[in-house]
C-alpha cells in the first residue's frame, strides 16, 4: 500500500504492524532473513532498512522509501500521510 506524506509530497509504500495482514515484499523478505520477527503483541526489528534494533507494537504503520525504514505510531501517521 501506499501513502503521500502531507509535507513532502513523496509517495512512500508503507504496512500496518498487524500479524493477519497482507505484507509487502520487503517485510516478507525481513522475515525470512530474520531482521523481523514477533516477540508476544510487538514487531521486533533488528538491522534492516537503517534501523538497528527496536520493537513496534501492533497497529504502529513501518513506512517504506525504497531503501530506508521508519517506524510511525498510527496517530502521527493519520496526521502526517494521506493513503492512495
Amino acid at each position: 500500500m501506499f501513502a503521500m506524506h502531507l509535507r513532502t509530497k513523496k509517495r512512500l509504500e508503507f504496512w500496518q504492524v498487524d500479524k493477519n495482514s497482507e505484507q509487502p515484499i520487503w517485510a516478507e523478505k525481513a522475515f525470512v532473513t530474520g531482521g523481523f520477527r514477533w516477540s508476544g503483541e510487538r514487531l521486533a526489528v533488528q538491522n534492516v532498512g537503517g534501523l538497528l534494533k527496536m520493537t513496534v507494537p501492533l497497529g504502529d504503520v513501518m513506512v517504506f522509501n525504497g531503501k530506508y525504514l521508519k517506524a510511525v505510531p498510527k496517530a502521527k501517521f493519520m496526521r502526517e500521510y494521506r493513503v492512495d
